[in-house]
């Protein structure tokens, strides 16, 4: 006789305080499913909570249930034993070790641990691809000034990029072109402490990749892959800066060469054992064909809106999440499906070139929603500190801008204007 299981059915989602994750949270219970939280530290870094305006992250109403990871895994699984879990899901990206640990665990739809270390470490993610036989770029790891000058020199790079082993939001990356701009990032990087708490022990050098970036998003299950959204990236350089992250463009359904970097990315996904839910792959369409940047096993960061995105291509990359784990089998019945734009969307972030306190109302505010684009806008950094900093990366920029229409001659005409008032009119803009 078969015992019907009484147990509440739930998702599980693993630091879900962060933006990505509080919105995956909401959706699912858009479709009756509740959402336990589980935290994988007891203290998380005050820098990456204010970064997701989580500072009161233990009192989120989204989340039926709160149990903290405190050293011993069978006592968080002895408290998840009174739901019916479906899935475990990472709702940031510091929750994707664990997230990957948790689900091998309980025996439940996992990337498992095996590759868990080469999904967040960017060095043994660009070794994997090796192992794997896909393509990458160059790079190095190292600890050593001398080593690092060294590997430069003989590869003859034009220009190479220093970054963290683990980080988020483009955080510590620096573009250097010279010796002595190589020494300066590395030491600036080396043994300081990231926003996701993980220290710089050793620094990432990797030559520069040139061409259209892209960021590829998909959702997996039992290692089938399915294109959600593609994404294009446009950055500007900003002086004494370099290049920061100016917009954000949906693609339509790609052919062509974009097919090839979608198979790239996939092949992507396969080296780094994500089988099961979300990925966030960017990627550089070069001379020599597509070459990784770096790959996250969740959902896109920077939240855009989910119904935005339904707006324009019909399924955004949450929603399938969703899909995947409240019903696999009709999610994989749809997984080649292609999407088609109805309407086109640019996220425009804005770019502030100074510092400064606003002085009044923001006029940016009232300026954008007269442009004829203009769907939503996200003035949550500017507002709750009520301060502007130097754009310098992602996490910097003052506020972020939904444009959507029709017709992509119209948005070009708003995107440009907006440009030149950051060029130009950047006091009147934010009232400084």
């Amino acid at each position: 006789m078969v015992t019907k299981d009484r147990r509440q059915k739930a998702v599980v989602l693993v630091d879900g305080f962060a933006t990505s994750g509080r919105v995956l949270a909401s959706r699912f219970l858009m479709q009756g499913i509740p959402c336990i939280e589980v935290l994988s530290h007891e203290a998380f870094p005050e820098k990456y909570l204010k970064k997701n305006h989580a500072e009161d992250y233990l009192e989120d109403p989204l989340f039926t249930d709160k149990i903290v990871f405190r050293g011993a895994m069978d006592a968080v699984v002895r408290q998840l034993d009174r739901y019916a879990v479906i899935g475990i899901i990472p709702g940031s990206e510091m929750g994707v070790p664990f997230a990957d640990a948790l689900s091998e665990r309980m025996g439940l739809f996992s990337n498992g641990t095996a590759r868990s270390l080469a999904r967040r470490n960017k060095f043994r993610m660009q070794c994997a691809l090796q192992d794997a036989g896909v393509r990458t770029k160059q790079f190095i790891c190292t600890r050593d000034e001398d080593e690092l000058i060294a590997w430069f020199r003989a590869g003859k790079f034009a220009e190479v990029v220093i970054k963290p082993m683990s980080s988020a939001s483009t955080e510590g990356v620096t573009f250097c072109s010279t010796e002595e701009e190589i020494l300066a990032a590395f030491r600036d990087l080396i043994g300081t402490t990231n926003h996701l708490g993980d220290k710089n022990t050793e620094v990432l050098a990797e030559e520069r990749l040139i061409g259209t970036e892209f960021g590829v998003n998909t959702v997996s299950w039992n290692g089938k892959h399915r294109l959600a959204e593609l994404w294009q990236y446009k950055k500007v350089k900003v002086e004494g800066v370099g290049n920061v992250y100016d917009c954000t463009r949906l693609h339509d359904w790609p052919e062509g060469e974009l097919m090839e970097l979608v198979r790239y990315a996939f092949s992507v996904l396969d080296a780094l054992g994500i089988r099961y839910g979300a990925a966030h792959t960017e990627i550089m369409l070069t001379e020599k064909g597509p070459l990784l940047i770096e790959s996250g096993a969740r959902i896109m960061g920077g939240t855009i809106p989910p119904d935005l995105i339904l707006s324009c291509a019909g399924q955004c990359q949450v929603d399938l999440v969703v899909a995947a784990y409240s019903d696999p089998k009709k999610f994989l019945e749809s997984v080649d499906k292609p999407y088609h734009l109805k309407r086109h969307m640019i996220r425009k972030h804005l770019i502030a070139q100074h510092e400064g306190t606003p002085e009044g109302e923001i006029a940016a505010i009232e300026m954008l929603a007269r442009l004829k684009s203009c769907a939503q806008g996200d003035f949550v950094n500017l507002i709750s500190d009520w301060h502007v900093n130097r754009t310098v990366d992602m996490m910097t920029s003052p506020a972020k801008v939904f444009l959507i229409h029709k017709d992509p001659r119209v948005i070009l005409e708003d995107y440009r204007s907006i440009r030149n008032f950051e060029t130009y009119q950047e006091n009147a803009l934010f009232s400084i």
